[in-house]
C-alpha cells in the first residue's frame, strides 16, 4: 500500500511540475501596439508591430535589411483605412533612431500602400535598412502624415 501511495505521489508531483512548463510555452511573444481613432470613429484601428517576427535578408551585393511583421485591424464601422507609406520609427537604447523605408513593391507583403476594409485585418512587412538587436529597442512610434506620431506600447506577458 505504501508503494502505491508513493507511486501516486510521484505521479502527482510530476504532473504539477509539467503544468507550469506547458502554460509558459503558450505565452505569446511581446509586441508593440496602439489603438488609434478620431472622435467620429471614421478612423478606428489597432496596429501591432511584432518585433520578434523579423528576419535579416542579405542582398546579392552583400548589403542587407531587416524585414519585420506588422498587423493592422480596421474596426467595424470605420472607413476603409488607407496605409499611405506611413513609417514605423524605432529608437534603440543607445539613442539611435531609424525608420522603415519605402520599397519599390507595388503589391504584396512589402508594399507601402494598401487598404484595409472595415472589420478586416491585414498583415504587412516593413523593411529597415539595417540589422539591429531587438532587445535594444527603447521606443517605437507610428509616424503618419501631418507630423502625427503615435507611441506604441510594449505588450506585457
Amino acid at each position: 500500500m505504501k508503494k502505491k501511495l508513493l507511486f501516486l505521489a510521484l505521479i502527482c508531483v510530476g504532473f504539477l511540475m509539467a503544468v507550469p512548463a506547458t502554460s509558459n510555452a503558450q505565452k505569446s511573444d511581446p509586441f508593440y501596439y496602439e489603438s488609434i481613432s478620431n472622435p467620429s470613429k471614421t478612423i478606428n484601428f489597432l496596429i501591432g508591430l511584432y518585433h520578434t517576427k523579423n528576419e535579416f535578408i542579405t542582398r546579392d551585393d552583400g548589403t542587407g535589411y531587416t524585414k519585420m511583421r506588422m498587423a493592422l485591424i480596421n474596426k467595424e464601422g470605420a472607413d476603409p483605412f488607407k496605409w499611405n507609406d506611413y513609417k514605423i520609427y524605432i529608437m534603440l537604447k543607445n539613442g539611435e533612431l531609424f525608420y522603415s523605408y519605402t520599397t519599390k513593391a507595388q503589391d504584396g507583403e512589402l508594399a507601402c500602400n494598401w487598404t484595409v476594409q472595415p472589420g478586416s485585418n491585414h498583415i504587412q512587412y516593413l523593411c529597415f535598412d539595417k540589422a539591429f538587436d531587438i532587445n535594444q529597442i527603447e521606443r517605437v512610434w507610428l509616424g503618419m502624415s501631418d507630423n502625427k506620431f503615435f507611441d506604441l506600447a510594449l505588450s506585457k506577458d
